[in-house]
């Protein structure tokens, strides 16, 4: 096993995390890739993102293809709560599950590197996993904090299983959808689609 893996491993020894071989070897792996080369590569697009928007305001993948379209019943239901992005058995999580199951291995590694070089969602979930639990934000809890966020991550870009982690970037990315103004409530334009969807990436 080369000199890194162990590295790691040690880290995860001494945190008391326990993982299989070959999530080692993969955490490693990318610990050190992207210290070596994320600063020259250029941020990753959202397109992965898109057809999650879709469904949200449509009930489809399907992009929008004219210069306005009906919003989806359900989409217009869920505005009207109060909490439309809960963590429970709602019209949000179940997009999102459904989401996360229809996209292929392609698909699973770009969300992947898009969930993982954002600083902002990887940070806020840290401070919050630290608040939720009590704990104090020294340097073994945060390291052991981020060690789990980035084994549910890699748990779903390998094998397809998803987390908590992945529901609360959901939230966090997408929330700003059901509070957005529309010039008509059951109605999207061409304008505002694009608004949207160039709103993506960009945490409040």
């Amino acid at each position: 096993m080369p000199v890194y893996n162990t590295c790691v491993g040690v880290v995860f020894w001494f945190l008391g995390i326990r993982v299989p071989l070959w999530l080692l070897i993969i955490v490693s792996r990318i610990f050190f890739t992207y210290m070596k080369d994320n600063k020259s590569k250029p941020a990753h697009k959202y397109e992965v993102l898109i057809p999650f928007v879709n469904l949200l305001l449509f009930d489809k993948f399907d992009s929008l293809d004219s210069d306005s379209k009906k919003l989806s019943d359900f989409f217009i239901e869920a505005v009207k709560t109060s909490n439309p992005t809960k963590i429970e058995d709602n019209f949000f999580t179940k997009r999102v599950c459904f989401y996360l199951k229809e996209l292929s291995p392609k698909g699973r590694k770009h969300l992947f590197n898009v969930i993982f070089n954002n600083d902002i969602f990887i940070n806020t979930l840290t401070i919050g996993n630290l608040l939720e639990n009590g704990l104090s934000p020294d340097e073994k809890n945060t390291l052991s904090i981020q060690n789990k966020i980035l084994i549910d991550l890699l748990s779903y870009k390998e094998e397809a299983k998803f987390s908590r982690s992945l529901v609360l970037y959901f939230i966090l990315q997408f929330e700003f959808i059901f509070y957005f103004e529309f010039s008509d409530s059951k109605i999207i334009t061409k304008s505002e689609y694009i608004d949207i969807i160039n709103k993506l990436g960009s945490f409040k």
